[in-house]
């Protein structure tokens, strides 16, 4: 039998895949697609540049958006 003291080869392993999970939650929070509001502002800005509302009509949009 060996003997492995306080490091054995799987707990290794187990403990990067637990900091894989970690971080990959942790940048999966910033994403935008998770805010609804943040996604209507997004799509009113590119309304606003399409030319498919003027100006007066994007800023009572985002008014009424609360931005």
């Amino acid at each position: 039998m060996h003997h492995w003291g306080y490091f054995h080869p799987f707990a290794f392993v187990f403990f990067l895949i637990i900091v894989g999970a970690f971080i990959m939650i942790l940048r999966g929070k910033g994403r935008t697609f998770n805010h609804p509001h943040n996604d209507a502002l997004s799509i009113l800005e590119a309304r606003f540049a399409k030319g498919e509302i003027s100006a007066e009509e994007f800023k009572e949009m985002k008014k009424t958006l609360g931005r």
